[in-house]
């Protein structure tokens, strides 16, 4: 009998170690890897450059008199510089100094397992590239999870930011603590095991395509006619650097950690007694099915004193679907703030 639990217990060792090292064995699915410098010509805004800020090489695109006042365009998820091409220049023709960037893990910024993609970190990055800009404050535009990140940057650094507009913006309010782990630290222990972060790569590389992509960023848009091939592979461009998956898989590892450290009201509106409140622009598409209109009108019962603009006929990406309606709105902003 103990010979056989003994030979039992042998088999299932066995099956074990090689269930543990099997997808370290599988070889990745063959990507497309190019440099970004390639990628830049279809895959950014125009003279849009390579740049390392805090130890990470990252893109960057400039339009105007870096004299004039500046503003920093804060994309969202799936977001990089390409998708605010089309604005860069009007905004800068009414007097802006308009910057664009590409956050670590999006676009073509470098890729890695290794740093945070927390938006607090995200919003520190935005903030160490304005320095590498000289760029001492700013009007921040935050689209979508970048209106979390520019919420991030008024916490961490007020002075600094001169102004906030929020596009169709997903707003991570904090939540009362449990005392229980969450799904989210489930998440980032089990993404920790390398054997699953190996699963996680095969998986993404071997369902993901530009085809694929074009339907998610179809989906975003309720002027469908603006998901035309071209636009489809600048923002797919990113899964052609090498490494993407592991930086998607670090991004969704650091997802729970996104959460404001105060509600939006209080670090831009009225809670803290309007003490020095940076002015505020809530702009929203009609249409928007990602991160629907009632966000935005909640957004603004929080934050009363705020300019609410909403685009009739426009979806989650409004820069892209009408960017000379886009500019009007933002730019008029701008110009009575």
């Amino acid at each position: 009998m103990r010979a056989r639990i003994a030979g039992l217990l042998g088999r299932l060792v066995r099956l074990v170690l090689i269930l543990a090292l099997l997808p370290l064995l599988i070889d990745l699915p063959a990507g497309t890897a190019t440099t970004r410098s390639a990628l830049i010509p279809t895959a950014a805004a125009p003279a849009a450059r390579v740049i390392t800020v805090s130890g990470l090489e990252t893109v960057v695109a400039e339009a105007g008199d870096a004299a004039d006042p500046a503003v920093v365009l804060v994309h969202g998820f799936g977001g990089s510089t390409f998708g605010w091409r089309s604005v860069m220049e009007p905004l800068a023709a009414q007097g802006w100094h308009v910057v664009a960037l590409d956050l670590p893990g999006f676009g073509l910024s470098e890729k890695t397992w290794s740093r945070s993609y927390a938006h607090d970190d995200q919003a520190r990055f935005v903030l160490a590239t304005m320095d590498a800009l000289h760029i001492e404050h700013a009007v921040v535009v935050g689209h979508s999870m970048g209106g979390n990140v520019v919420a991030w940057m008024r916490e961490l650094a007020p002075a600094r930011i001169d102004g906030v507009a929020l596009i169709d913006a997903a707003i991570v309010e904090p939540v009362a603590a449990s005392g229980a782990p969450g799904a989210g630290a489930s998440t980032a222990t089990i993404l920790a095991v390398p054997q699953v972060r190996r699963i996680g790569r095969i998986a993404l590389r071997s369902l993901f395509s530009d085809a694929l992509f074009g339907e998610l960023l179809s989906s975003a848009f309720a002027v469908k006619s603006v998901a035309t091939p071209t636009t489809i592979a600048g923002y797919a461009a990113s899964s052609h650097l090498e490494n993407w998956d592991l930086a998607l898989l670090g991004i969704v590892r650091d997802g729970a950690a996104n959460a404001l450290p105060r509600s939006i009201s209080a670090i831009l509106g009225d809670a803290d007694g309007g003490v020095d409140l940076p002015p505020v622009l809530i702009l929203w598409g009609a249409e928007d099915s990602w991160v629907p209109l009632d966000r935005g009108a909640a957004l603004h019962a929080a934050l009363p004193q705020a300019d609410y603009v909403v685009l009739p006929g426009l979806g989650h990406v409004p820069f892209e679907e009408d960017p000379a309606g886009f500019v009007t709105a933002l730019g008029d902003w701008l110009a009575a703030r």
